[in-house]
């Protein structure tokens, strides 16, 4: 038998060739017009094709850039937001309440409520709704996984701690931020494609901005360009995917041993 990475490999390229083998059936016996050309459901090679020459000599790339740079403030501003609340919880445990319901608040608010609020409250040409949805998308696993780490230290190691005149503060920067590493990466790893697909449903609330990847989806939605609404889609898709894989490699990088431990798997 192949090694294990060769086997997830294989099997993965496998599980590819399957969809892709099933979309073109799909595509050009159902959704085919009379005529011979693609309906609502074009085939994959087509939209392969539109993806690169869009990504190379289009459009494609500064919107899909502009669509990342919003998800990036909103992913960032929502990890500040959970590692400062999960201290906060640990300094002072009775506002763990308070911070399990303002993550639940983030992950049930309604996007098609909030983001004409937002609109109403940012300037024109704005792309504060992108970043607040890409916020809101992402706040829950984050808070969740923080506190799930920040708590999942050794008791034995935090008394050590206190034995030695360690402080509470002293525990958390010795202890438990080093124990949360793991919980934290896999969160980190969840929330990076939410934050992009927040970005991009924020897009088609925006008023005065003409790029990002929500923008491009709408305007080929307009003409009725279905090949170039599924490249947009498979793009998105893969951006989303590198997202994922570069916090999984800088978990990596910086935090070798919670490979072990299934933090960055």
């Amino acid at each position: 038998m192949p090694p294990t990475p060769v086997r997830g490999v294989l099997f993965g390229a496998a599980g590819l060739a399957v969809l892709l083998l099933a979309w073109h059936l799909v595509a050009v016996t159902i959704y085919q017009r009379p005529n011979g050309s693609p309906g609502p459901v074009p085939p994959p090679l087509p939209v392969v094709a539109r993806a690169v020459t869009g990504l190379f000599g289009g459009a494609y790339a500064e919107g899909l850039a502009a669509t990342a740079g919003a998800a990036l403030t909103g992913y960032a501003i929502a990890v500040a937001i959970a590692l400062v609340l999960g201290i906060l919880v640990i300094v002072a445990p009775p506002l763990g309440p308070f911070a399990s319901q303002l993550g639940v608040v983030a992950a049930c608010a309604p996007a098609a409520a909030v983001a004409p609020i937002v609109v109403l409250l940012s300037p024109s040409g704005s792309r504060a709704v992108s970043v607040v949805l890409a916020l809101l998308a992402v706040e829950f696993p984050l808070v969740v996984g923080v506190l799930l780490g920040l708590r999942s230290a050794a008791p034995a190691q935090l008394d050590l701690v206190h034995a030695y005149g360690g402080s509470a503060w002293t525990a958390i920067r010795k202890v438990r931020v080093i124990s949360a590493i793991p919980a934290l990466l896999a969160a980190l790893k969840l929330a990076a494609p939410a934050a992009f697909l927040g970005a991009m449903t924020g897009e088609f609330f925006t008023v005065g901005v003409d790029t990002g990847a929500g923008r491009l989806l709408i305007s080929q939605q307009y003409v009725g360009d279905y090949t170039g609404m599924w490249a947009i889609a498979l793009l998105a898709t893969v951006v989303s995917a590198l997202g994922y894989g570069a916090v999984a490699l800088l978990g990596r990088l910086l935090a070798p041993w919670t490979a072990h431990t299934g933090g960055t798997r």
